[in-house]
């Protein structure tokens, strides 16, 4: 595991594929991510926690709340907007992901940094920190904010049965069809956490 681990941090320091790695799930009709005007964007910052399960690389996703607003219940990675007080966009990762999960904000080794991810929808531009775990710490679900915690291999990840398109209810008014994503475990995983998971997936496909 050590050395799968160290692999894929020279990976994801060195050889990133890039926004080109967003465009085969970008749920929205364009089809170059860095024309979008991104002035007006707030920054945000996720944490994808790999861990060790069984000698196989686990990551840590969430089912969001239900509330009124864009990314309801939706699938997603610990994190949020960065606050003034943050310290760096790391820190506010790993205060999202404290705040989110409790995963206590000295554990997980930093290995590297994803391409940053436009989200159109709610002008956010977010920052993947990967962070990895020998053991994933207890978990403990912030109940107003998380609906459920639950994790994912990477070879379900790579495995193509898994990537699929699917109709999307955003709410009453607002259907997308033919949606782009992952659906593992029965979990429809679509927008920006797709994005981020395919650009992990083709760097692990590397390793």
């Amino acid at each position: 595991m050590e050395l799968k681990i160290n692999l894929l941090q020279e990976k994801i320091q060195s050889q990133l594929p890039g926004i080109e790695s967003h465009i085969e799930f970008y749920p929205y009709r364009f089809s170059n991510e860095s024309t979008i005007d991104t002035s007006s964007f707030r920054k945000a910052a996720v944490a994808v926690h790999l861990f060790n399960k069984e000698n196989q690389l686990h990551l840590l996703l969430i089912e969001r709340s239900e509330y009124d607003g864009t990314h309801s219940k939706q699938i997603a990675f610990p994190g949020g907007k960065i606050d003034p007080d943050d310290f760096s966009t790391e820190y506010a990762a790993r205060r999202e992901s404290f705040e989110e999960v409790a995963i206590p904000f000295d554990k997980g080794q930093l290995i590297g940094q994803l391409t940053e991810v436009n989200i159109p929808v709610s002008k956010f531009n977010v920052i993947p920190f990967v962070f990895y775990h020998e053991e994933l710490p207890e978990l403990t679900k912030n109940e107003r904010e998380v609906n459920e915690i639950f994790t994912i291999s990477l070879e379900e990840l790579l495995d193509e049965s898994n990537k699929t398109q699917t109709l999307i209810q955003i709410n009453k008014q607002v259907r997308l069809p033919k949606v782009p994503c992952f659906i593992i475990q029965e979990k429809t995983i679509w927008g920006a956490t797709a994005l981020i998971l395919n650009e992990l997936r083709l760097v692990y496909q590397q390793i």
